[in-house]
Parts: C-alpha cells; structure tokens; sequence
C-alpha cells in the first residue's frame, strides 16, 4: 500500500496505515485505487463554489421540468389510475405511466 499527500508517496503496512491517515495522507493499493481517504481531506473552496452553482442549476432546471409539464407528469401510476376511474377512461391493456397518460388524453 501506499500513502499520498501532495507530492509525498511513501510505502505503508496495515500496522502503521492509521497513523498516516491522522497526518492528512490518502492509502492506495499498488495499483492506485484509493483505499481509505483521510479524515483531514478537503476540497478546495473554487471545486465548492463550482459544485454548489452546478446544483443550483440542475435544482432550477428540475423545477422548470416540472412546472413546464401537464397535470399528469407528476402523478404516480396508483394516482393515473384512480384519475381514469374517476373519469370513467377505459385504459384496455395499458399498464405503464406513458400509456395511461395516452389514454387520459386522448378521451380529454
């Protein structure tokens, strides 16, 4: 195993792995996939900032989806199903979300 912080790569045992994760270094196997992350890791504040205005996007892009959608995007089959009922639509042999959705629109 190895343990890597920064620019430093030395060679450790399992007897000795836990001291070197409390000093901040990262263990890898001998081909290089990462074993055990040290609890003092961090991510720099650019990589945060940079996660942080991904999400937001994705969080706006989400609520437009779903906004942009009709009445039945956001309902659950059960919910379809009880809707057509209500509404006397014969769903004949569909039984997926996008073929009840048919069917609704189609009689509406």
């Amino acid at each position: 195993m190895r343990a890597i912080k920064d620019n430093k790569v030395y060679t450790v045992s399992e007897s000795n792995m836990d001291e070197y994760l409390a000093l901040g270094y990262d263990i890898l196997d001998d081909k290089g996939k990462l074993i055990k992350r040290s609890p003092k890791s961090t991510v720099s504040y650019a990589e945060y900032e940079t996660v942080v205005k991904e999400r937001d996007e994705l969080k706006e892009l989400v609520s437009k989806l779903k906004s942009s959608g009709d009445k039945f995007s956001s309902m659950e089959l059960d919910e379809l199903k009880a809707y057509a009922l209500e509404k006397g639509v014969d769903l004949g042999n569909a039984t997926s979300r996008d073929g009840i959705i048919k069917k609704i629109k189609a009689v509406e």
